[in-house]
């Protein structure tokens, strides 16, 4: 499998699509929003600029690439306002799966935390070429709140998928040895983890370090003053169906690479039970790292 070719999210406006299901990532955004604008407050109060370039390396597709854009620009006027200076000129760089240079991750299987170490430190010393002295750079990503890496943190709704996936095994649909060499290419750091490598690479230093939690279902407690999604987009109150969606989005392209067509309404359909039921008897959370860092000189 050419993991560069099929990791991607599902693409399209459809049921199924990365942009009608990723509720979940723009409550992560709003939740982390407060630091972007103190790294930028940060930055413009020291040294205002004629202009200015974003540039949002993760940004996929859908309502949310343009939702932190905006902001970021919003926030930027409004800091103008104050400080009596002229608006500067923006430049906004777009950019995401797949064939970014720093997700040669995705490119070979091995151990996922010795790659991580090995690729976070690459990524920086390549953001360190972009960035001038003094500049400013927030990252947000899948992470762990807890030290160790097997924990439920990291990869249970991954094992929720292999639970389901095992069950069409047991049943004869799906061959066992399948899903043996079925891996999803995916490590979820520590915020220390994460530190370690900022400071053992050099190029940044660090003004904030910071956890939050989000339920699976990000419908739960959703407020539609401050969402981008109407309230007919959230499309059920079985938190199940909304999780398995979600996670169709993100997955179906390795899972349809990897299993074929005629398994997912299958696989899917099981994963949203099985999700249901977990959810009805535990509290279930994604751990998101966000880290405000300054160029060093």
């Amino acid at each position: 499998m050419e993991v560069a070719q099929v990791l991607h999210m599902n693409g399209g406006v459809g049921e199924s699509s990365y942009a009608n299901n990723s509720l979940l990532q723009e409550k992560v955004l709003r939740l982390t929003k407060w630091v972007r604008e103190e790294a930028i407050s940060n930055l413009y109060r020291d040294v205002p600029r004629g202009s200015l370039a974003i540039a949002d390396l993760g940004c996929s597709s859908g309502p949310n690439t343009f939702f932190v854009v905006s902001e970021v620009i919003k926030h930027v006027e409004r800091l103008c306002l104050e400080l009596k200076i002229e608006s500067p000129q923006y430049t906004i760089f777009l950019n995401d799966l797949p064939g970014n240079d720093f997700n040669n991750i995705f490119k070979s299987l091995g151990s996922f935390k010795h790659k991580f170490q090995r690729d976070f430190s690459m990524f920086l010393k390549c953001r360190a070429e972009e960035v001038v002295e003094g500049g400013c750079m927030v990252l947000t990503f899948l992470g762990r709140e807890n030290e160790d890496p097997s924990s439920k943190d990291g990869c249970y709704i991954w094992e929720l998928m292999a639970t389901a996936l095992n069950h069409m095994v047991s049943e004869g649909i799906i061959k066992e040895e399948e899903v043996d060499s079925f891996n999803i290419p995916q490590y979820t750091p520590s915020a220390s983890e994460v530190e370690r490598e900022i400071t053992k690479e050099g190029s940044f230093s660090i003004n904030r370090i910071n956890v939050c939690a989000v339920n699976w279902d990000a419908s739960d407690e959703w407020n539609p003053m401050e969402s981008e999604y109407s309230e007919s987009e959230i499309v059920s109150s079985d938190g199940g169906y909304n999780v398995a969606k979600c996670m169709r989005a993100v997955a179906e392209p390795l899972l349809l690479s990897h299993f074929g067509e005629d398994i997912i309404e299958e696989v899917f359909s099981r994963y949203q039970q099985i999700l249901t039921d977990r959810m009805s008897k535990e509290k279930t959370q994604f751990f998101n790292v966000t880290l405000s860092l300054t160029r060093r000189a």
